[in-house]
């Protein structure tokens, strides 16, 4: 898993930030997951997930994992 925040989203303070809750946020719903055959993501960090819901984000997190699990 790769989690990228483009510039224009902020000071690297934001930046980091975000990143270490979308990071979490997918741990969290990897670890839940029942196990399935391995999948690659790429997560672009948009401004609105600095300040999400932290469990919103889990949920999406976990929607993205089932999705690609299906593929």
């Amino acid at each position: 898993m790769a989690v990228t925040a483009a510039r224009s989203m902020g000071q690297a303070v934001e930046r980091n930030r975000a990143r270490r809750r979308v990071r979490e946020a997918f741990r969290l719903a990897i670890a839940s997951a029942p196990a399935s055959a391995g999948v690659d993501v790429v997560v672009s960090v948009r401004p609105a997930s600095a300040n999400a819901d932290f469990q919103g984000l889990v949920a999406d997190a976990a929607a993205v994992l089932r999705e690609g699990a299906g593929r």
